[in-house]
């Protein structure tokens, strides 16, 4: 049972991965039975998987229809892009107070690798620079209930890559990383917040432009049409 449980929580790692870095699409369909061969699996601990990205939000399981890797409506998108940029400013305001040295040194570190991959026109390297800049504010805010809600808000990875590929949007995101990062050392949390803030709604913003992109290519399906 324990190495059930083990393998099923490896096949969800590995499958959530691949949801948030785009390498299984929004919509794509889930088949036990590829996803068994795949994994060398049997299916009850690819079932297990699914069921725990299902939880997560970030895969939809529906019954006969088949499981899909979950795809949000315009209308849950905008709640979850509000929800989160509150959720990420209350972790930049409390990081001010609480950051250590060698969180500073990654902060920096990271907002020098997503202008590096900026320079280098590379979208993936920012995207995982970006999250690594996130994560450790988050971490150096020492919330431990802000971080379970924010694993919550996981869901809206694939969306907020899509958004970064937009143009421009990698361009004005590092501008508003000094802002937030200058702030968090600086031991002003309010600013931070603020910064933080207008930061993540900057996101649900070029949502207008990544709807328009969607349409003009034929892909409007990665939005869900309704429920």
């Amino acid at each position: 049972m324990t190495e059930t449980r083990s393998l099923s929580a490896s096949i969800a790692a590995q499958l959530e991965a691949d949801i948030l870095t785009g390498k299984r699409s929004l919509g794509d369909r889930l088949d036990e039975r590829e996803l068994a061969l795949q994994f060398k699996a049997s299916r009850t601990p690819v079932r297990e998987a699914l069921q725990r990205l299902s939880a997560t939000g970030l895969v939809q399981i529906n019954g006969r229809h088949g499981t899909n890797v979950a795809r949000l409506t315009m209308t849950q998108l905008l709640d979850g892009f509000r929800v989160v940029s509150e959720l990420e400013a209350i972790a930049a305001l409390q990081a001010a107070g609480r950051i250590t040295e060698d969180q500073i040194a990654a902060l920096w570190q990271y907002k020098k690798e997503c202008e590096e991959a900026f320079a280098d026109h590379d979208t993936d390297a920012f995207c995982t620079a970006n999250d690594r800049l996130h994560n450790t504010i988050l971490e150096a805010s020492g919330n431990w209930m802000l971080k379970e809600q924010m694993r919550v808000a996981r869901v809206l990875g694939p969306y907020r890559r899509h958004i970064t590929y937009q143009p421009g949007r990698m361009e004005s995101s590092l501008s508003e990383h000094e802002a937030f990062v200058k702030a968090i050392v600086a031991g002003n949390g309010t600013a931070a917040a603020n910064q933080m803030r207008t930061h993540v709604n900057a996101l649900a913003n070029g949502l207008s432009d990544f709807l328009y992109f969607l349409n003009r290519t034929g892909r409007s399906q990665i939005i869900a049409s309704g429920q």
